[in-house]
C-alpha cells in the first residue's frame, strides 16, 4: 500500500499488513500422499484458469459489518476441487493485535494462523474478525465511521496435497445482504453510487461514498493522464472510492492506494491547486513501489512530484503555487536534517515526499538539459515492473538514460547528503506533454517555449533579463547560498521569472539593442 502523507500517523505501517502480498511460488505437481506444496495462483484479481486445463481452488473472501459497531468481519470460504485430498491455510495477520478468528466451519485451527481442512466439509471457511475505527492506526485494521466502513483484504496463503495441483483464483466482495463495493484488495461497506467511465480505454471506477460527490474534473485529469501522462504501464481498469468525510474530518483516514484502487475524501475530486490528493495517488496506480532498502523515499518522492507536475500541465492551479508546493523547505512534522537514502532520518517526517519531490524535480531538469531535452525522469520510470532494489540501481538507471556519468555524483550530493539543490526556474523544465495548452490560451505548451513564452502563464512574456542566482537555504544551517554556491557551476536548470534561462534573455537583450540602435538613426 502506497499512501498520502501516511508516514507521519504511521497509518500506513499498520495498513500495509493487510494488503495482499500473493501466494508462494508454486511447486511442482505432487501426489495426493506426497508434501505439502503451495497452490499456483491466477494473474489479477478474481481471475478464473480457463476450464479443462487445471482444477481451480476457489477462495472467496466476504466482508460483512456486524451488529455492533466497532469490527468488521471477513469469511473466507474455499471450493475444493476433488484433485485435492489436503488443504492448509495460513493468516499471517492473525499474528498481530486487532485481528481475531469469528468462528471455523470444516477446519481446524493447529497453530495460532494456521488452518487445516478436516477433507470432508464442501464448502469450508475461516471467519475473522477485524478491530475498527474512527481512524487507520495503532490496534484496528479498518476505518468505521457512521454508517459506512473501510477495509482492506488479508494475505493469505494456501498449501495442498493433490493429485493434479490446481490453480487457485481469490476474489473479494461483500456481503449480499448489504451496500457495499469491493475491487482490488479493498472493500467499502455502506451507501453508495457507482459511475463508470472510461479514459483511454481503462475503465474507471468511481465508487461514491460522499453524497453530492462530482467526480467530473477528476475523470477529465485521468483523460488527459492515460493519453499524455503515461510510464509505459497500462492497466484494464482502476477503482476510486470516494468516502463520505469533509475537509474537517480527513485525519487519520486521508488516502491511499492499493495496487488499482485508491481512496480519498470528497475533497480529493476537486483538482483546484496542482497538489491534489487525486494527482497523486493516480501516479501510484502506475508506478506502485518504486524503490527499496535506501531507495525507499522513492515511492513518494515521485508520486509528491509527479502529482504536481501532472496536474500543472493539465491545467490545474497556478505556476507560482506550483513552485511552492514543489519547494521543501521544512519537512512536518519537525524540521530536521535529512539523507533520503537514510530512511531514519526521515521516518516520522514528510521529507521523503517533500525534499524528495524537490529533488526530483531538480534531477528531471538536469536530465532534460545535458540530453538537450531528448530524455526526462519519466525514461528512468518508464514499464519498469520492479522496484529499483536500492539507491545504487536508481543510480545506475538514471545515468544510463542521461548518458553522462558526471550526473550520478551531483545525484550523490543531493540524496546521500542533507543538501538541497536550487529548485528549477525554467518553465520549459516542466513541460510533460508539449500538445497540451494548460494556461488556455490557444496555443500548446511546445510552441510557446519556441516562442520564448510562457507555457503555463497566459499572455507572459520572454524574460527581461537574467536574474541573479537563485538563493538557497541550507536545510540544516538555515544559511543561503546561490545555485553556484550548492553545485558548482551554474546547473543551467536556473531561470528568470517567469523564467525563460540565458537563451531567451539574451534574445530579449538583442532585441532592446536592435531598438536603440533604430532610435539613434
Amino acid at each position: 500500500m502506497t499512501g498520502r502523507r501516511l508516514g507521519v500517523s504511521g497509518t500506513l505501517l499498520v495498513t500495509v499488513l493487510l494488503v495482499v502480498a500473493g501466494a508462494a511460488p508454486a511447486l511442482a505437481t505432487v501426489d495426493g500422499t506426497g508434501p505439502w506444496t503451495a497452490a499456483a495462483t491466477a494473474p489479477g484479481d478474481g481471475a478464473v484458469a480457463p476450464q479443462g486445463e487445471r482444477p481451480t481452488l476457489d477462495e472467496r473472501i466476504v466482508a460483512s459489518r456486524n451488529a455492533e459497531p466497532g469490527s468488521v468481519t471477513l469469511t473466507f470460504a474455499y471450493r475444493v476441487p476433488a484433485s485435492v485430498t489436503g488443504l492448509r491455510v495460513i493468516v499471517p495477520v492473525l499474528s498481530i493485535p486487532g485481528i481475531t478468528v469469528a468462528g471455523t466451519d470444516g477446519f481446524e485451527r493447529t497453530e495460532s494462523t494456521r488452518f487445516r481442512w478436516d477433507a470432508e466439509t464442501e464448502r469450508p471457511s475461516v471467519s475473522l474478525r477485524l478491530a475498527v475505527g474512527d481512524e487507520l492506526g495503532s490496534g484496528v485494521r479498518g476505518v468505521e465511521r457512521g454508517d459506512w466502513a473501510l477495509v482492506s483484504q488479508p494475505n493469505t496463503r494456501v498449501q495442498v496435497r493433490a493429485n493434479e495441483r490446481p490453480i487457485r483464483t481469490t476474489s473479494f466482495g461483500v456481503a449480499a445482504a448489504e451496500p457495499g463495493y469491493a475491487s482490488s484488495h479493498l472493500a467499502y461497506l455502506g451507501p453508495h453510487d457507482v459511475r463508470n467511465v472510461t479514459a483511454a480505454d481503462e475503465r474507471a471506477t468511481f465508487v461514491l461514498g460522499a453524497e453530492g460527490a462530482d467526480p467530473t474534473r477528476a475523470t477529465a485529469f485521468l483523460r488527459t493522464a492515460n493519453e499524455h501522462f503515461d510510464f509505459g504501464v497500462r492497466r484494464d481498469r482502476i477503482t476510486v472510492f470516494v468516502l463520505p468525510v469533509g475537509d474537517d474530518a480527513t485525519t487519520g483516514v486521508d488516502a491511499a492506494t492499493v495496487d488499482t484502487a485508491f481512496w480519498v475524501g470528497q475533497s480529493g475530486l476537486r483538482m483546484n491547486h496542482t497538489g491534489a490528493v487525486f494527482a497523486h495517488e493516480y501516479v501510484h496506480t502506475r508506478l506502485g513501489t518504486v524503490g527499496a532498502d535506501d531507495a525507499a523515499w522513492l515511492t513518494e518522492a515521485s508520486a509528491e512530484y509527479y502529482g504536481h507536475l501532472f496536474a500543472l500541465n493539465d491545467g490545474v492551479g497556478g505556476y507560482e503555487s506550483f513552485r511552492s508546493g514543489l519547494r521543501a523547505t521544512e519537512y512536518a512534522p519537525d524540521r530536521r536534517a535529512v539523507v533520503l537514502t537514510d530512511p531514519e532520518t526521515w521516518t516520522g517526517t514528510t521529507a521523503h515526499y517533500d525534499k524528495g519531490a524537490h529533488v526530483l524535480a531538480a534531477l528531471d531538469a538536469e536530465i532534460r538539459r545535458r540530453t538537450g531535452g531528448e530524455r526526462t525522469l519519466r525514461d528512468v520510470f518508464a514499464g519498469r515492473s520492479e522496484p529499483f532494489r536500492d539507491y545504487r540501481a536508481f543510480r545506475a538507471a538514471v545515468v544510463r538514460v542521461s548518458g553522462d556519468d558526471s550526473l550520478g555524483p551531483w545525484l550523490d550530493r543531493y540524496a546521500t547528503t542533507n543538501a538541497l539543490p536550487p529548485l528549477p526556474e525554467d518553465p520549459r523544465y516542466y513541460v510533460a506533454e508539449p500538445s497540451l495548452d494548460p494556461d488556455g490560451d490557444g496555443v500548446a505548451s511546445g510552441m510557446e517555449i519556441d516562442r520564448g513564452r510562457h507555457p503555463f502563464v497566459a499572455g507572459a512574456g520572454p524574460a527581461g533579463a537574467v536574474d541573479a542566482p537563485t538563493r538557497t537555504a541550507d536545510p540544516t544551517t538555515g544559511a543561503e547560498g546561490t545555485n553556484a554556491d550548492v553545485t558548482g557551476t551554474p546547473s543551467g536548470t536556473e531561470g528568470s521569472a517567469p523564467g525563460f534561462g540565458v537563451g531567451a534573455a539574451v534574445a530579449a537583450l538583442a532585441a532592446l539593442a536592435a531598438l536603440l540602435v533604430g532610435r539613434g538613426r
